[in-house]
């Protein structure tokens, strides 16, 4: 029997949409929802330099201190000690058989997916049949952009100790590989979700209005968003945030921070990515960097009249 999740409670002053960012709130908003330090009570405007400037300072104290990313604790590198941690595996059920990490847990990214978009229910059945807990510490690992998605998912249902292996887990030898599954007791894993970070078809209506938005295509093809893109967002290649495209493993902070800026990504703005599964990639890169990201997950916009298209 599936598991019947029930949105949370108002985010903002939309009592049509009780799930919708609150654009004329957007700091208390944020921090309610991503229990961020951004200040909650002033005025949007007073609420938006506070909250840049505690990202700045956040940003310059983690690059002081060995050239971190602004939020280094969702990041594990390959090679790291994962004594303790629960292991998840996102690629498909064939990839984890001919190797994968010891104790890890194959949880494919396609099958939290009804159709071309996620269905919560589905992620939280495999969860508890894999016997994962919600005060569990987990680490995804997958090849790049399907453990990014299981990130995001996991993100979405409210997971707070978690984080991703950087980088495709194939691409480094030095990494030994088994092939035996482990057994683990079902469990009852409960979910808190964040819906700010899974955009409908209401939010994404209110955004188009918003100047605190930005709208971000990370399909890999450019020819996909010339034939059909939601109208005023920007392309950026989902490969440019990969310092190895090869390998899949993030570029440095410096480097983020040239490649946002140089695409004009404003971090006094929301960014809504989409592109699945590219857009989990990009918006795991601006977590780490301490934007505020949300996803589309889906095509679905494509049958709406935010789809336009540069080709008559």
């Amino acid at each position: 029997m599936g598991v019947l999740l029930v949105g949370s409670a108002s985010a903002g002053g939309n009592m049509n949409c009780p799930d919708c960012p609150d654009w004329s709130n957007l700091d208390a908003w944020w921090a309610k929802y991503h229990k961020t330090n951004a200040v909650t009570d002033p005025s949007p405007s007073t609420a938006v330099l506070n909250q840049a400037a505690q990202a700045q300072n956040s940003s310059s104290e983690a690059q002081e201190g060995g050239g971190g990313y602004p939020n280094d604790e969702i990041l594990i590198r390959p090679g790291a000690d994962l004594d303790g941690k629960v292991l998840l595996d996102a690629r498909s059920p064939e990839d984890y058989e001919k190797g994968h990490l010891p104790g890890a847990r194959n949880l494919y990214w396609r099958l939290v997916r009804e159709g071309e978009v996620l269905d919560p229910n589905l992620a939280v059945e495999e969860l508890r049949r894999l016997g994962v807990n919600e005060t569990d510490p987990v680490v995804v690992y997958g090849r790049g952009d399907d453990s990014a998605y299981l990130f995001w998912v996991l993100d979405y249902l409210g997971h707070e100790d978690l984080s991703l292996l950087d980088g495709d887990v194939e691409a480094f030898p030095e990494l030994d590989l088994v092939e035996n599954a482990p057994e683990a007791a079902s469990s009852n894993y409960t979910p808190a979700l964040r819906s700010g970070i899974l955009v409908n078809g209401t939010m994404l209506a209110q955004a188009k209005g918003s100047i605190e938005v930005q709208i971000v295509d990370t399909r890999s093809s450019y020819s996909d968003f010339a034939s059909s893109r939601i109208s005023n967002s920007m392309y950026v290649r989902p490969i440019d945030i990969y310092s190895d495209p090869e390998a899949r493993t993030l570029k440095s902070p410096e480097e983020l921070d040239q490649l946002f800026l140089g695409r004009g990504i404003d971090k006094d703005k929301v960014q809504i990515v989409y592109g699945t599964p590219e857009a989990c990639g990009f918006y795991f890169a601006l977590k780490a960097m301490g934007y505020r990201a949300t996803v589309l997950d889906g095509t679905w916009w494509k049958k709406t009249d935010f789809a336009v298209s540069s080709i008559s």
